[in-house]
Protein backbone atom coordinates (compact mmCIF):
# COMPACT_ATOMS: atom_id res chain seq x y z
CA UNK A 1 0.00 0.00 0.00
CA UNK A 2 1.31 3.51 -0.92
CA UNK A 3 -0.14 6.89 0.38
CA UNK A 4 0.33 8.01 -3.33
CA UNK A 5 -2.95 10.74 -4.51
CA UNK A 6 -4.68 11.73 -7.54
CA UNK A 7 -4.09 14.90 -8.43
CA UNK A 8 -2.42 15.64 -4.73
CA UNK A 9 -5.70 15.34 -3.25
CA UNK A 10 -7.39 11.60 -3.53
CA UNK A 11 -5.90 8.89 -2.31
CA UNK A 12 -7.28 4.61 -1.83
CA UNK A 13 -10.08 5.57 0.57
CA UNK A 14 -11.27 8.62 -0.62
CA UNK A 15 -11.53 7.47 -4.13
CA UNK A 16 -13.05 4.22 -2.83
CA UNK A 17 -15.51 6.35 -1.82
CA UNK A 18 -16.36 8.43 -4.47
CA UNK A 19 -16.59 4.81 -6.33
CA UNK A 20 -19.29 3.26 -4.17
CA UNK A 21 -21.65 6.60 -4.36
CA UNK A 22 -20.88 6.24 -8.06
CA UNK A 23 -22.40 2.86 -7.95
CA UNK A 24 -19.57 1.32 -9.33
CA UNK A 25 -18.53 -0.86 -6.57
CA UNK A 26 -22.30 -2.41 -6.78
CA UNK A 27 -22.04 -3.05 -10.04
CA UNK A 28 -19.14 -5.12 -9.67
CA UNK A 29 -20.06 -6.80 -6.78
CA UNK A 30 -23.53 -7.53 -8.97
CA UNK A 31 -21.13 -9.47 -11.42
CA UNK A 32 -20.02 -11.46 -8.88
CA UNK A 33 -16.21 -9.35 -7.70
CA UNK A 34 -15.67 -9.59 -4.59
CA UNK A 35 -12.96 -7.97 -2.15
CA UNK A 36 -13.14 -4.38 -3.41
CA UNK A 37 -10.10 -2.58 -3.33
CA UNK A 38 -8.71 0.78 -4.62
CA UNK A 39 -5.24 1.88 -3.96
CA UNK A 40 -3.07 4.54 -5.90
CA UNK A 41 0.38 3.71 -7.03
CA UNK A 42 2.76 5.00 -8.67
CA UNK A 43 6.14 3.06 -8.91
CA UNK A 44 7.58 3.22 -12.37
CA UNK A 45 4.86 5.65 -13.55
CA UNK A 46 5.17 9.01 -14.95
CA UNK A 47 2.26 9.61 -13.07
CA UNK A 48 0.00 8.08 -10.26
CA UNK A 49 -2.88 5.31 -11.58
CA UNK A 50 -5.73 4.83 -9.51
CA UNK A 51 -6.16 0.67 -9.69
CA UNK A 52 -9.36 -1.53 -8.24
CA UNK A 53 -9.14 -5.15 -7.59
CA UNK A 54 -11.32 -7.37 -7.41
CA UNK A 55 -11.66 -11.48 -6.67
CA UNK A 56 -13.99 -13.92 -8.55
CA UNK A 57 -13.68 -17.63 -8.69
CA UNK A 58 -10.52 -17.20 -6.58
CA UNK A 59 -8.52 -15.31 -8.97
CA UNK A 60 -7.61 -11.38 -8.03
CA UNK A 61 -7.85 -9.49 -11.09
CA UNK A 62 -7.38 -5.92 -12.07
CA UNK A 63 -10.75 -4.08 -13.16
CA UNK A 64 -9.98 -0.87 -13.22
CA UNK A 65 -7.01 1.31 -14.36
CA UNK A 66 -6.94 4.90 -14.51
CA UNK A 67 -4.48 7.95 -14.41
CA UNK A 68 -5.85 11.52 -14.69
CA UNK A 69 -3.66 14.35 -14.84
CA UNK A 70 -4.07 18.15 -15.10
CA UNK A 71 -3.07 21.02 -17.92
CA UNK A 72 -3.58 24.77 -18.40
CA UNK A 73 -5.11 25.94 -22.09
CA UNK A 74 -3.22 29.18 -22.98
CA UNK A 75 -6.24 32.43 -23.97
CA UNK A 76 -3.42 32.23 -27.40
CA UNK A 77 -4.59 28.77 -28.01
CA UNK A 78 -8.36 30.01 -28.72
CA UNK A 79 -7.56 33.24 -30.15
CA UNK A 80 -6.17 31.49 -32.71
CA UNK A 81 -9.43 30.42 -34.01
CA UNK A 82 -11.11 33.47 -33.61
CA UNK A 83 -13.06 33.28 -30.16
CA UNK A 84 -12.15 35.75 -26.84
CA UNK A 85 -11.15 33.09 -24.15
CA UNK A 86 -10.71 35.98 -20.83
CA UNK A 87 -8.45 33.57 -19.20
CA UNK A 88 -6.29 30.18 -19.45
CA UNK A 89 -8.45 27.18 -19.09
CA UNK A 90 -7.49 24.49 -16.23
CA UNK A 91 -8.41 21.29 -16.72
CA UNK A 92 -8.11 17.47 -15.72
CA UNK A 93 -6.55 14.96 -18.32
CA UNK A 94 -7.25 11.66 -18.45
CA UNK A 95 -4.29 10.35 -20.18
CA UNK A 96 -5.09 6.24 -19.45
CA UNK A 97 -8.46 4.77 -18.92
CA UNK A 98 -8.85 0.92 -19.15
CA UNK A 99 -11.76 -1.22 -17.00
CA UNK A 100 -12.15 -4.91 -18.62
CA UNK A 101 -13.65 -7.70 -16.88
CA UNK A 102 -10.47 -10.40 -17.03
CA UNK A 103 -13.18 -13.32 -16.16
CA UNK A 104 -14.93 -13.18 -19.23
CA UNK A 105 -14.74 -13.86 -22.67
CA UNK A 106 -15.96 -12.15 -26.21
CA UNK A 107 -19.19 -12.89 -28.05
CA UNK A 108 -19.19 -13.24 -32.24
CA UNK A 109 -21.46 -10.18 -31.87
CA UNK A 110 -19.06 -7.90 -29.91
CA UNK A 111 -15.69 -8.66 -30.84
CA UNK A 112 -13.03 -6.99 -29.40
CA UNK A 113 -11.58 -3.57 -29.99
CA UNK A 114 -7.82 -2.81 -31.16
CA UNK A 115 -6.16 -3.38 -28.28
CA UNK A 116 -8.84 -4.77 -26.41
CA UNK A 117 -8.05 -7.67 -23.97
CA UNK A 118 -10.98 -8.16 -22.13
CA UNK A 119 -14.34 -7.42 -22.64
CA UNK A 120 -15.38 -3.89 -20.64
CA UNK A 121 -17.11 -4.28 -17.36
CA UNK A 122 -20.68 -2.00 -18.37
CA UNK A 123 -19.03 0.58 -15.79
CA UNK A 124 -17.36 3.82 -17.86
CA UNK A 125 -20.38 6.22 -17.63
CA UNK A 126 -20.12 5.48 -13.61
CA UNK A 127 -16.55 5.83 -13.68
CA UNK A 128 -16.49 8.76 -15.18
CA UNK A 129 -19.25 10.57 -13.08
CA UNK A 130 -16.13 10.18 -10.61
CA UNK A 131 -13.80 11.90 -12.89
CA UNK A 132 -16.15 15.04 -13.33
CA UNK A 133 -17.24 14.69 -9.60
CA UNK A 134 -12.98 14.99 -8.96
CA UNK A 135 -12.24 17.78 -11.49
CA UNK A 136 -15.70 19.99 -10.50
CA UNK A 137 -14.39 19.58 -6.65
CA UNK A 138 -11.23 20.91 -7.73
CA UNK A 139 -12.36 24.00 -9.68
CA UNK A 140 -11.27 22.68 -13.33
CA UNK A 141 -13.27 23.84 -16.26
CA UNK A 142 -13.35 20.31 -17.91
CA UNK A 143 -12.57 17.12 -18.47
CA UNK A 144 -10.28 16.16 -21.35
CA UNK A 145 -9.06 12.68 -23.14
CA UNK A 146 -6.47 12.16 -25.74
CA UNK A 147 -7.95 9.21 -27.85
CA UNK A 148 -5.17 6.82 -28.73
CA UNK A 149 -7.46 5.51 -31.50
CA UNK A 150 -10.52 6.57 -33.35
CA UNK A 151 -12.93 4.33 -31.95
CA UNK A 152 -11.98 5.43 -28.90
CA UNK A 153 -12.82 9.03 -29.01
CA UNK A 154 -16.19 7.64 -30.66
CA UNK A 155 -16.74 5.97 -27.06
CA UNK A 156 -16.20 9.11 -25.43
CA UNK A 157 -17.95 11.02 -27.71
CA UNK A 158 -21.25 8.82 -27.08
CA UNK A 159 -20.98 8.18 -23.77
CA UNK A 160 -20.52 11.50 -22.80
CA UNK A 161 -20.92 14.18 -25.41
CA UNK A 162 -16.43 14.62 -25.20
CA UNK A 163 -16.14 17.31 -28.04
CA UNK A 164 -13.02 17.86 -29.36
CA UNK A 165 -11.27 21.34 -28.43
CA UNK A 166 -10.72 22.12 -32.20
CA UNK A 167 -14.13 23.22 -34.02
CA UNK A 168 -12.01 21.52 -37.19
CA UNK A 169 -10.55 18.54 -35.97
CA UNK A 170 -14.75 17.86 -34.55
CA UNK A 171 -15.98 18.81 -38.15
CA UNK A 172 -13.16 16.02 -39.30
CA UNK A 173 -14.14 13.79 -36.53
CA UNK A 174 -17.64 13.84 -37.80
CA UNK A 175 -16.58 13.11 -40.85
CA UNK A 176 -14.79 9.67 -40.15
CA UNK A 177 -18.13 9.10 -38.55
CA UNK A 178 -20.65 9.69 -41.03
CA UNK A 179 -18.69 8.38 -43.73
CA UNK A 180 -17.11 5.50 -42.04
CA UNK A 181 -20.61 4.38 -40.81
CA UNK A 182 -20.96 0.83 -42.57
CA UNK A 183 -17.78 -0.48 -40.73
CA UNK A 184 -18.29 -2.08 -37.28
CA UNK A 185 -16.42 0.21 -35.16
CA UNK A 186 -13.57 -1.70 -34.41
CA UNK A 187 -13.60 -2.04 -38.34
CA UNK A 188 -13.26 1.44 -38.93
CA UNK A 189 -10.34 1.93 -36.23
CA UNK A 190 -8.21 -0.66 -37.73
CA UNK A 191 -8.58 0.57 -41.37
CA UNK A 192 -7.50 4.05 -39.99
CA UNK A 193 -4.01 2.79 -37.94
CA UNK A 194 -4.08 0.46 -41.77
CA UNK A 195 -3.99 3.71 -43.56
CA UNK A 196 -6.70 2.20 -45.48
CA UNK A 197 -8.63 5.40 -45.26
CA UNK A 198 -8.21 8.42 -47.17
CA UNK A 199 -9.55 12.33 -47.61
CA UNK A 200 -11.18 13.80 -51.04
CA UNK A 201 -7.86 14.63 -52.16
CA UNK A 202 -6.70 10.71 -52.14
CA UNK A 203 -3.92 11.26 -49.21
CA UNK A 204 -4.34 8.89 -46.44
CA UNK A 205 -6.03 10.17 -43.17
CA UNK A 206 -3.67 9.64 -39.78
CA UNK A 207 -5.16 9.88 -36.46
CA UNK A 208 -3.46 12.67 -34.60
CA UNK A 209 -5.62 13.64 -31.86
CA UNK A 210 -5.85 16.27 -29.72
CA UNK A 211 -7.70 17.03 -26.46
CA UNK A 212 -11.39 15.87 -26.49
CA UNK A 213 -13.45 17.84 -23.80
CA UNK A 214 -16.26 17.31 -21.83
CA UNK A 215 -17.06 20.72 -20.73
CA UNK A 216 -17.57 21.73 -16.88
CA UNK A 217 -17.72 25.63 -16.44
CA UNK A 218 -19.79 28.04 -18.04
CA UNK A 219 -16.71 29.77 -19.18
CA UNK A 220 -15.66 26.48 -21.49
CA UNK A 221 -19.39 25.62 -21.85
CA UNK A 222 -20.35 28.57 -23.89
CA UNK A 223 -16.66 28.25 -25.99
CA UNK A 224 -18.80 25.33 -27.34
CA UNK A 225 -21.71 26.80 -27.64
CA UNK A 226 -19.91 29.92 -29.50
CA UNK A 227 -20.53 30.50 -33.61
CA UNK A 228 -17.08 30.82 -33.70
CA UNK A 229 -16.51 26.97 -33.17
CA UNK A 230 -19.75 25.76 -34.77
CA UNK A 231 -18.86 27.61 -37.65
CA UNK A 232 -15.44 25.59 -37.66
CA UNK A 233 -17.24 22.00 -37.21
CA UNK A 234 -19.83 22.98 -40.04
CA UNK A 235 -17.22 24.32 -42.65
CA UNK A 236 -14.92 21.31 -42.12
CA UNK A 237 -17.65 18.41 -41.94
CA UNK A 238 -19.13 20.17 -45.14
CA UNK A 239 -15.76 19.87 -46.85
CA UNK A 240 -14.49 16.51 -45.69
CA UNK A 241 -14.48 13.41 -47.48
CA UNK A 242 -13.51 10.04 -46.73
CA UNK A 243 -13.13 6.27 -48.24
CA UNK A 244 -12.14 3.11 -47.16
CA UNK A 245 -9.40 1.69 -49.77
CA UNK A 246 -9.17 -2.10 -51.05
CA UNK A 247 -6.01 -3.67 -49.66
CA UNK A 248 -4.63 -5.71 -47.03
CA UNK A 249 -5.00 -4.07 -43.15
CA UNK A 250 -2.94 -4.19 -40.46
CA UNK A 251 -4.05 -7.15 -37.99
CA UNK A 252 -4.73 -6.81 -34.22
CA UNK A 253 -1.45 -7.99 -33.10
CA UNK A 254 0.64 -5.65 -35.70
CA UNK A 255 -1.65 -2.67 -34.28
CA UNK A 256 -0.54 -3.41 -31.20
CA UNK A 257 3.24 -4.05 -31.82
CA UNK A 258 2.84 -0.14 -33.53
CA UNK A 259 1.29 1.18 -30.43
CA UNK A 260 3.81 -0.14 -28.04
Amino acid sequence: MSNETVLDRYDGPALRGLFEEAGVLAALARKGFTQLEVRVEVAGRALPHALLFGSKNAERCLLLDACVGQAVVRPAYFAARGYPMGRPVDVAVVHWLREEDPTAGFRADRPALPLQAHPGLGILRSTFRVITRIAAELQKDGVVSVPKFFHDAVIFYRSRLFLFLDGAEQGRFEALLRDLTELRLGDASLALAAGRVSGGDGAVAVWTPGYQVFPLSALLTAYFHSPEYAGQVAATLERSRFAVSPGAALGRSQICERSD
